[in-house]
């Protein structure tokens, strides 16, 4: 895929980013940060909770609000969050600490819920954690699991998943079902929404998925659709 995201998702400054769904979440996070760097300062942080960031490519790493120091270069990417050092984890840095600093950065990307690194999730009744701030939202699809059968041990709150899903594997309905619940991947949010298949490493995957994409833009409004692989 094109390292150029910010033209697929038509970033532009001031824009706050909200990322959710599960696999490559951090990773498009942490992507779209790195290419943002070279336009302005950038900001990564989370409303929920994530790993403590290790891209050699973060320039100011803050473990809470109250260490973060304005920052005077022009082209920089920060990452932000309240360290738990029992589990190296970023808990939220709230709507109101952002508001603080937001004048601080040109662009500010946060992830917004979590999948325990599972590649398909079902969201919780308190998922995601979209701020109102926020200008864009991006869900997250993992191409992957296209065709597989439904299964435990790759679903995220899997019973709600089984009880409120009901297919017997990941087809055009299952994702169609997921965009459509409540809260689902993009919450009351009603800006600028994306979903993203990622993982798109095959000609297969890359077939499976633009079926996919067609049969969701046949079905929804108001979406744009995209697919690639943001490691290849």
């Amino acid at each position: 895929m094109s390292k150029d995201l910010s033209k697929k998702f038509s970033i532009k400054k001031s824009d706050i980013i909200s990322i959710t769904g599960s696999g490559g979440k951090t990773t498009l996070m942490e992507s779209l940060g790195e290419e943002l760097k070279n336009y302005g300062r950038v900001l990564i942080t989370s409303s929920t909770k994530i790993r403590r960031p290790q891209n050699e490519h973060i320039d100011y790493i803050f473990d809470s609000f109250g260490e973060y120091k304005q920052i005077k270069e022009d082209k920089v990417l920060v990452a932000m969050g309240e360290l738990d050092k029992n589990t190296n984890k970023f808990h939220a840095i709230s709507q109101e600490q952002i508001e603080l600093i937001r004048d601080d950065f040109d662009y500010i990307i946060i992830e917004a819920d979590g999948c325990r690194n599972l590649p398909l999730k079902m969201w919780k009744s308190h998922e995601p954690v979209i701020y109102n701030i926020s200008s864009k939202v991006i869900c997250v699809f993992s191409a992957k699991v296209i065709g597989r059968k439904v299964e435990e041990d790759f679903i995220y709150n899997y019973e709600d998943f089984k009880k409120l899903i009901k297919r017997d594997y990941v087809d055009e309905e299952v994702f169609l079902k997921l965009i459509r619940s409540k809260p689902g991947p993009f919450g009351d949010f009603g800006g600028d929404r994306y979903v993203f298949f990622n993982q798109v490493e095959s000609f297969e995957e890359k077939m499976d998925s633009d079926k996919v994409i067609t049969y969701l833009r046949d079905k929804t409004e108001g979406i744009e659709f995209l697919s690639g692989s943001l490691l290849k």
